[in-house]
């Protein structure tokens, strides 16, 4: 699909969904002030926008949705048009490649190219509208982490999006598993590492249905350990987001895009999420979720936002950091003593001008994309604390399953991710392809079926079983598995070849 020569990548399924409801919120006849039968409408009982400001008051919900917003900007007179391309986005960067008869910047500039002021405002709608974590085992096992070190922690957010009824047009971001990529934690704070297997990861979770819909992390500082209990560090007189983390998030939904055909780019915003699971006021474990609004991730994108000091406050650049590089003004206004507006510099900046917030946490029927196993699978990247993905917890977990328990035994996230990267037996993406298809429609049969045709999962499994079998070698155990008696003359080959080294007959 292509817009004004700009290619558009497939936009996801909830939005193709939420574009064909109707949107319009029902009302109920008022007893007092509608004079009609059931049948008929008045202005008491009219059916409303979905952005309509008095019932989001009525039902304190802040943002409208990112689907209520565009209905609102393609509304016209009561009739809509899905055809417009209402969806700005905002560049800070100057255009090097100007058309307009000049030197380039930065040997001339003119106002097609030099980038507006930004005068910051609070984002009044939100591309998700709610996080919902699908059961506690999920965010259990992330916490473990920070239980055992007392490192901090980061993780992405595995999931999809949902319709999500309670907000007019709404969505939420459903998440199913945590990928904790390699990382360098300490008690303070995470450094992020090159991930060879980015790449895989994303293939497998499409494969699923599923894409990484955020990322979590931590800031836990303990307070008793007896209790159990966690300071509480951020809140509404210290700070909720530091700016770092604010521009880090940008970063994020800069790179996660949100791809729609309502914008001549072909993409606008992001539904890329935040939480961070922080102590609150009762001094217990909580998640809030975040986003950036669209002006913070186009300052980060500008490279004109920085951090401070101070944890509540970010700084606009003064001074670019290459001949190439323009920084425009930032501006935000609040109210004074009189309760006039008064605009002031973005030096420095409130970081509360770039927060959306997105409520966060989990349904009161908890449910399970992956299996909640009472053996779990070890989490990815944590030989930090001693917690290895070996062959021999390999062979422990395999060990709880009986053969026609294969569905559950593959319904595991953290498993999946292994099969794909191990060194002992990698598999492909076309080869589990029909796993993931029973995983996805949780059929039994099918499973049992994968497992018991795969000659790659046979391979597998008999190396894992040699392996504990010869002690924890792995070298020995490669070589046993490639042992295998002739069925003509019943010599004992112990390579791995396709005929036998005394008769000459092909291996059946």
């Amino acid at each position: 699909m292509v817009l004004d020569g700009a290619a558009v990548k497939k936009t996801d399924d909830i939005d193709d969904y939420l574009e064909q409801q109707d949107g319009r919120i029902n009302q109920p006849m008022d007893s007092f002030l509608c004079r009609h039968n059931s049948r008929q409408k008045c202005s008491n009982c009219l059916p409303l926008d979905p952005y309509d400001e008095e019932y989001l008051k009525k039902k304190e919900i802040k943002h409208m949705s990112f689907h209520a917003h565009l209905r609102k900007l393609t509304d016209l007179h009561g009739k809509t048009t899905r055809t417009l391309q209402p969806l700005e986005n905002i560049d800070l960067r100057v255009k090097l490649d100007c058309s307009d008869s000049h030197r380039p910047y930065p040997h001339g500039i003119c106002t097609k190219c030099r980038p507006p002021i930004l005068t910051l405002n609070r984002q009044r709608f939100r591309h998700v509208d709610n996080i919902t974590i699908e059961n506690e085992h999920i965010v259990n096992r992330f916490l473990d982490f920070w239980r055992g070190s007392s490192f901090q922690r980061v993780g992405y957010l595995i999931g999809r999006y949902e319709a999500f009824p309670d907000v007019p047009l709404g969505l939420k971001a459903v998440v199913a598993a945590i990928y904790e990529p390699p990382q360098t934690s300490t008690a303070s704070g995470v450094a992020f590492d090159d991930d060879p297997n980015e790449e895989v990861v994303d293939e497998l979770c499409r494969s699923l249905g599923m894409k990484r819909v955020g990322w979590i992390f931590t800031d836990l500082w303990s307070a008793d350990s007896s209790k159990g209990t966690v300071h509480c560090t951020r809140h509404a007189n210290s700070y909720l987001l530091s700016a770092s983390e604010c521009i880090t998030a940008a970063h994020f939904q800069l790179k996660y895009k949100n791809y729609t055909k309502h914008s001549v780019e072909g993409y606008f915003g992001s539904k890329f999420v935040t939480v961070v699971a922080s102590g609150d006021l009762s001094e217990n474990i909580n998640f809030s979720g975040y986003q950036v609004s669209n002006q913070c991730a186009a300052m980060a994108e500008a490279d004109i936002v920085v951090p401070t000091d101070y944890m509540e406050l970010a700084w606009a650049r003064e001074k670019p950091l290459h001949e190439k590089h323009y920084v425009t003004d930032v501006q935000f206004t609040e109210k004074d003593e009189y309760g006039a507006e008064v605009r002031k510099d973005g030096r420095p900046l409130p970081v509360e001008y770039l927060l959306v917030d997105v409520p966060a946490g989990m349904p009161k029927d908890p449910s399970e994309s992956f299996r909640v196993n009472r053996v779990g699978f070890p989490i990815e990247n944590r030989a930090a604390i001693g917690q290895i993905q070996s062959v021999t917890r390999v062979a422990e977990y395999l060990g709880n399953f009986s053969s026609n328990q294969f569905l559950d035994l593959a319904t595991n996230f953290h498993f999946l991710v292994y099969l794909l990267t191990n060194d002992l037996q990698k598999f492909t993406l076309e080869e589990l392809a029909p796993l993931f298809e029973a995983i996805t429609k949780q059929d039994r049969v099918a499973a049992v079926n994968w497992s018991e045709s795969s000659e790659t999962w046979k391979h597998f499994a008999a190396l894992v079983a040699t392996h504990v079998n010869f002690g924890g070698n792995s070298e020995q155990a490669e070589n046993a598995a490639d042992t295998w008696a002739c069925v003509h003359c019943t010599f004992e080959n112990t390579e791995k070849r396709p005929e036998c080294a005394v008769c000459g007959l092909p291996q059946a």
